[in-house]
C-alpha cells in the first residue's frame, strides 16, 4: 500500500473508493485524454483508494500518477473526475469516532488529485510536479 499525501499527487484507475466528510457533485466537463467526465470536489478530510488498476497499467492524464492497487490519496481537499454518465449516489458511513463521512465507489475510469494536503504535513520543496501527457490520437 502506497499513501500519497502531498499537493498535486494524483491517481488513475478503473475503480476507486472515495471517502470525505463533504462531497460536492460538480458538473460534466471535457478533459483531454479522458473525454466527458463528471467531477466532484471533496473537502474536510478526504481520501481516494484504488480498487481496480488500469489495464495496461499506464498513466493516461499525469505521467507521475499512482497506478498500483490499494494506492491511497489522503488530504484535506480532493478533486475527482469519473467517466460516468450520471452522478453516483452518496452513502453516509461512520468514518471516525466523532464524524460521519460520505462515500461512493466509482466503476469507471477515475482520476483524483490532491488540491490541499493536510496542514500537519510539511510541504514538498519544490512542489510535486504534474506532467500532463499529450492528447492521444486513437
Amino acid at each position: 500500500m502506497i499513501k500519497l499525501v502531498h499537493n498535486n499527487s494524483t491517481i488513475e484507475c478503473l475503480s476507486a473508493k472515495v471517502i470525505s466528510r463533504k462531497i460536492m457533485p460538480g458538473s460534466f466537463i471535457d478533459l483531454p485524454n479522458i473525454g466527458k467526465c463528471f467531477s466532484y470536489k471533496c473537502s474536510r478530510n478526504s481520501e481516494a483508494k484504488i480498487l481496480k488498476e488500469l489495464t495496461p497499467r499506464a498513466a493516461i492524464v499525469n505521467e507521475f500518477s499512482g497506478l498500483e492497487l490499494d494506492t491511497i490519496l489522503e488530504c484535506e481537499n480532493l478533486y475527482v473526475a469519473v467517466t460516468a454518465t450520471k452522478p453516483y449516489k452518496l452513502d453516509v458511513i461512520n468514518h471516525s469516532g466523532r464524524h460521519k463521512a460520505r462515500t461512493f465507489e466509482s466503476k469507471e475510469f477515475t482520476f483524483a488529485k490532491v488540491i490541499l494536503q493536510h496542514h500537519n504535513i510539511k510541504f514538498l520543496v519544490p512542489e510535486k510536479e504534474i506532467k500532463y501527457l499529450p492528447k492521444r490520437i486513437d
